[in-house]
């Protein structure tokens, strides 16, 4: 029975892949040939990715086929559909052994998983990540092929945020391999979002969380179709000095524009296991004026992970050190239609009631509450974002509001309960901490569960920007 079972399943698949349908574009001019497998976005039909391939066909000075799947295939059924849309090239004329896979969204997942495998048979020149990027444990320096990761840093889709790790990714891989700016570009293009790989009317799953782009239709396929092309010219090794010319130019304009939000992800997200960022809130709740004997010390962790940290007394030496710690909750999904960046910083934080013990005489200010310092965040990160996002946010962006702190009277139901509370709704991004003081005459805590300045930046470069029902929550760690 199990393997009347089987046949029938395989069955089964054959007859699906039979059934896909893969419209095949041939060329219309001379030169060296290449090919192009386009994987569609799994909400997103194949036909509305055929204006895209006219235009990498007419701008590309390769003799450029495309074959663009209807649907997005299953990971089970990829090989077959792949391996079909091959043959069928073949059939219309195409004379190569090797092809580009290209994949918009999911597709663009389905077709890195596809790389990797043991299925493809040496059959690829190279995978083209359309508002992608690869995904799980895959890495730019390792994956078996050359690669291009590609957006629109108005993507609500695959967002700019997301695309900060691959580019920061990059960046470390060229400190030994220079070469990899050609072969895994990551390119960032301004004004444009996700639905502009594609074309018509798109399904609510796209434009119910995409942006609204800058740029018109024909300027977002020619500036794909530059990238891509130059991308595919360096693989091929043709016209080399041309394609590392536009892959220079797209290295820089995407460095130019992820620059601030790596900056100000690396306050919280680094290395060091520091919380910049909290140390800020520190020095806020001492509100010391005189800092100049003082350092602040952080440690960073995790929920999952256990604590490195345990509550230590302030102490004074040649310099008064004064200790705090972070646990950063990231979210738990490796989906990119809601926020990247870290849902909270829960700030365990030294009151200034301990100092002053220890600084008697030292001049001090009023303590800083933690809705202060949460509104002190929102303000460094529109000081850091460049001019294209504050322009924006000024004049299509919703407003973030910043509410009283909830206090809360046991460190316990801090540890528990106390979270920082994000309402994304319609009007706009309500904001408001928990908050602990311990009121023991030996307590030393001051606690705040604290807005990380990299979500407040990717409100105002993404959330702030979206307008529709589907794009709005409410977000309770």
């Amino acid at each position: 029975m199990d393997t009347i079972f089987k046949i029938a399943l395989f069955s089964l698949c054959i007859q699906s892949c039979l059934s896909i349908k893969v419209t095949v574009m041939a060329p219309n001019k001379t030169g060296l040939e290449a090919a192009i497998v386009i994987v569609p976005d799994s909400s997103i039909s194949g036909a509305a990715y055929k204006p895209l391939a006219k235009v990498l066909q007419s701008r590309s000075t390769m003799r450029l086929w495309v074959a663009v799947l209807e649907s997005t295939p299953t990971s089970l059924l990829f090989p077959l559909k792949f391996n079909g849309a091959c043959k069928q090239l073949l059939n219309a004329g195409f004379e190569g052994d090797k092809v580009f896979l290209a994949g918009h969204g999911l597709g663009g997942h389905r077709a890195s998983s596809y790389g990797h495998s043991i299925f493809h048979k040496n059959r690829l020149d190279g995978v083209l990540l359309f508002s992608s990027f690869l995904s799980g444990s895959y890495r730019l320096n390792n994956y078996p092929y050359p690669v291009l990761t590609i957006s629109g840093d108005l993507d609500g889709i695959t967002r700019v945020t997301r695309m900060v790790d691959a580019f920061e990714e990059l960046e470390e891989d060229l400190i030994l391999t220079p070469t990899q700016k050609y072969t895994t570009p990551v390119i960032v293009m301004e004004g444009m979002n996700y639905g502009q790989f594609a074309s018509g009317t798109l399904p609510p799953a796209v434009a119910g969380y995409d942006l609204k782009p800058e740029i018109s239709q024909k300027d977002a396929y020619d500036a794909i179709a530059n990238y891509t092309n130059a991308f595919m010219l360096y693989v091929r090794d043709t016209n080399v000095s041309e394609a590392t010319s536009m892959l220079e130019e797209g290295y820089s304009k995407t460095q130019s524009i992820l620059q601030p939000l790596s900056q100000v992800k690396a306050l919280d997200d680094n290395e060091e296991y520091v919380s910049h960022w909290t140390n800020t809130a520190q020095q806020l709740i001492v509100n010391l004026l005189d800092t100049s004997l003082v350092e602040f010390d952080n440690t960073e962790e995790t929920p999952s992970q256990p604590k490195s940290f345990r509550f230590r007394k302030p102490h004074q030496s040649d310099m008064l050190k004064i200790n705090s710690s972070t646990e950063v909750y990231f979210p738990n999904t490796d989906g990119t239609k809601i926020p990247q960046s870290p849902l909270q910083l829960k700030a365990t934080m030294t009151n200034q009631r301990a100092i002053k013990t220890l600084l008697p005489s030292a001049p001090f200010g009023a303590p800083a509450t933690c809705q202060d310092i949460n509104q002190d965040a929102f303000t460094l990160a529109f000081s850091k974002s460049s001019a294209t996002a504050k322009a924006r946010y000024q004049s299509k962006g919703r407003p973030i509001k910043f509410l009283q702190d909830v206090k809360v009277t046991s460190k316990n139901n801090w540890n528990q309960y106390g979270d920082l509370k994000l309402n994304y709704n319609i009007t706009g991004l309500f904001v408001q901490a928990s908050r602990y003081i311990s009121t023991k005459p030996s307590g030393r805590d001051d606690d705040c569960t604290l807005l990380s300045p990299f979500r407040a930046m990717e409100w105002i470069y993404v959330d702030s920007l979206k307008n529709t029902k589907e794009q709005t929550y409410t977000n309770n760690t």
